[in-house]
């Protein structure tokens, strides 16, 4: 491994090289006067410990160490591979696996260390519950509406060397900052990017939630939970610059990784009302045991859509007919753009959004299919010439309702007077099945041995039915909670027999709802709809005065960069603020 000066290397390269080895000597030497505390090396010792204040100098040990090695290491590798094109002798191979196992016997005392200390943690705490938690009860998808690219892909964000007389750094330093300031700017942006609007009455309500967010996902880390001893809070942790590559790594990715459930256990670690029940405190605040089970204001939806941007998970967080309602509500009325992968809540027909607003959940709303057939088919040689058939198709809607609302009975009701109307439903998973007619059918067929003979043949006589049978009712059950079907609801399966396509049909279910909520059309019957949640301030409307124009405010900070200043008091790396790329939902190409 020559490092002395020669005509093999340009001066910058010669001087990465020197600084690269120096420092690797240094690291090195630093090592070997290292003191092995014998206690760190004793499984019996560490798993029998009971004292925290130990248990971290132990830590503090082994992590020295640790980064030493790695360090080491990863001299080794970065030297050869730059400066050697990758070609390592036996004898520096030899000694590069050693410096390895090495890190493995450090790395497996220091899980120890950490779950000794996780355990007394909890114990001190009377959270021993924590330890029962099964980590894959529920899924942690990869849709929560956010990119996930690394900062660094971006010549922008590394150190620019320059020949005219700038010093030059050992590039193994370089290269482990850059990782490391990389992993804690994707932390601050992120959480920055969950930011409610500065006008928002909610805003810091949504700190709130971010800081029990970040809790969700270091409680159950042992290490973190560890590391978390030594902090106040939230913002205490995540501001000190001082944190290492590796730490700052584990919780980069215990943030991204939190599945829809979390999100939802940590916004009612926030909102609910009564601090009763089993709890941990993780850096300043309580990560509780089980939920509170206690309603939620419209507006907590929104604290979940700024953290997470699919329909069909936040669907699976949804226990209740009525929680679904008031999600979608919530989404429609805030005019929040969700993926739409497996469920929809959006539709291309007049109406559809009134219809759902009211509290229809229908399982799907799809295009029109001919409503009326006549075709001309040989019967086989047992029959004498052609047959012809004439089918008639009714358009249907599969739904659910809330049993708790009163309107919706009053709707199911004006349904059924409707004249082009057949209606089927249930009121719960064990309630008896209702017809507005002895049959509610979707198709039947009618057939004669000529076309103009077809009309001769009554509608009412005919056999070839296609009815809707009990077990249809199951369709109109929304899904939930981790994907299951809410049985407890009002199902319903509604059928048109008159003219018209689906736009129609649509349009006849609001006008029965504006006769319900004694609206006269689609736009009054909104804001009826809308109204009662503005005037309680769980929607929040603003208006442009430029162009007197009223919206509603957006659910999270439209300017990710003010968003970062103000969350972390300080303004973003100007290699961050030069790409607002960097913050694009991936839910933009939806």
């Amino acid at each position: 491994m020559p490092t002395v000066d020669g005509p093999t290397w340009c001066p910058r390269h010669n001087e990465e090289r020197l600084k690269l080895y120096a420092n690797y000597k240094a690291h090195h030497a630093l090592l070997d006067t290292l003191v092995d505390n014998p206690a760190c090396s004793d499984v019996t010792t560490i798993l029998g410990c009971t004292a925290l204040p130990l248990l971290k100098e132990w830590n503090d040990c082994l992590r020295l160490k640790y980064n030493l090695l790695t360090r080491c290491i990863e001299a080794r590798v970065y030297f050869s591979e730059r400066f050697f094109g990758n070609d390592m002798d036996f004898g520096h191979k030899t000694f590069w696996e050693s410096l390895v196992k090495k890190r493995a016997e450090v790395e497996q005392f220091l899980y120890y260390v950490e779950t000794r200390a996780y355990q007394v943690i909890l114990q001190t705490q009377n959270a021993l519950w924590v330890l029962d938690r099964d980590p894959d009860i529920h899924e942690s998808g990869d849709c929560s509406g956010y990119d996930d690219d690394s900062l660094a892909h971006d010549a922008s964000f590394h150190s620019i060397e320059s020949d005219r007389g700038a010093v030059i750094e050992d590039p193994l330093e370089t290269v482990l900052r850059e990782k490391s300031v990389e992993f804690l700017e994707k932390i601050r942006s992120r959480l920055a990017r969950y930011c409610a609007p500065s006008a928002s009455k909610y805003h810091d309500e949504r700190l709130e939630v971010i800081y029990a967010y970040v809790r969700r996902a270091i409680f159950t880390e042992p290490a973190l939970m560890f590391l978390s001893q030594s902090y106040d809070s939230v913002m205490v942790l995540l501001s000190d610059d001082n944190l290492d590559l590796v730490t700052l790594e584990k919780i980069w990715n215990a943030v991204k990784t939190l599945c829809i459930h979390d999100i939802r256990d940590a916004v009612d670690d926030v909102l609910r009302a009564n601090g009763k029940g089993d709890y941990v405190m993780v850096l300043g605040g309580k990560v509780f045991k089980e939920a509170s089970g206690e309603e939620w204001p419209l507006h907590a939806w929104g604290h979940m859509m700024a953290i997470y941007h699919c329909y069909s998970c936040l669907r699976t967080t949804c226990k209740t007919v009525d929680e679904v309602i008031a999600m979608t509500r919530f989404a429609l009325f805030s005019g929040t753009a969700l993926s739409q992968s497996c469920i929809k809540y959006e539709y291309g027909f007049d109406g559809a959004k009134e219809l759902i607003l009211a509290g229809f959940i229908p399982s799907d709303i799809p295009l029109s299919s001919p409503r009326h057939s006549i075709i001309c088919t040989d019967s086989g040689s047992q029959s004498f010439g052609p047959v012809w058939e004439e089918t008639k198709r009714n358009l249907s809607l599969y739904g659910s309702l809330s049993l708790n609302d009163a309107r919706a009975q009053a709707f199911v009701n004006g349904c059924i007077r409707h004249p082009d109307l057949m209606v089927m439903l249930r009121k719960g998973a064990d309630g008896r099945v209702i017809r507005s007619r002895p049959v509610v059918w979707t198709s039947r067929k009618r057939h004669a041995r000529s076309r103009s003979a077809l009309t001769s043949v009554p509608w009412e006589k005919t056999r070839d039915v296609v009815r809707c049978e009990d077990d249809d009712l199951e369709e109109a059950q929304p899904s939930g909670w981790s994907h299951e079907k809410i049985a407890d609801c009002l199902m319903v399966v509604l059928v048109d027999g008159g003219d018209g396509n689906m736009g129609d049909f649509v349009r006849k279910l609001v006008e029965i709802w504006c006769q319900v909520y004694h609206v006269k059309d689609q736009k009054e019957l909104y804001c009826a709809l809308e109204t009662p949640f503005v005037e309680a301030g769980e929607l929040e409307h603003c208006t442009c005065g430029q162009h007197e124009v009223t919206f509603a405010l957006p659910i999270t900070q439209g300017d990710v960069m003010s968003a970062y200043e103000s969350l972390w008091g300080t303004p973003p790396p100007p290699w961050l603020a030069e790409n607002p790329n960097r913050f694009r939902l991936a839910t933009d190409s939806f």
